[in-house]
């Protein structure tokens, strides 16, 4: 019985646990290699960071973290102390980019 509680716990845990996401704004690559790739390592090498996907050719990159253990600022404080890169939170623009029918 008491296997089954925690147990039962374990999985009530894991249906309520939100997954974080940001869009960041990454200014100052130089290379779709080695920039790329230092971005990536420095921001999964952060605990609770569960993916990260850069672009250079948008100069971006989507996280996917749990935001029980860290924050967007969190990861942008990371990235600009451990890179030479311009970070921020990227912002949608509504409207922007948009294509009108004709």
């Amino acid at each position: 019985m008491k296997n089954i509680s925690i147990l039962l716990i374990l999985l009530f845990s894991f249906t309520i646990a939100k997954d974080g996401k940001v869009n960041l704004k990454i200014e100052g690559m130089q290379c779709s290699y080695s920039c790329v790739d230092k971005v990536t390592k420095v921001v999964e090498g952060l605990k609770g960071v569960k993916n990260c996907e850069v672009d250079f050719a948008n100069n971006s990159a989507v996280v996917i973290f749990d935001d029980k253990k860290l924050d967007s600022q969190n990861i942008v404080d990371v990235l600009k102390k451990k890179t030479s890169y311009k970070v921020k939170v990227q912002t949608e623009n509504k409207g922007e980019n948009k294509v009108d029918s004709i």
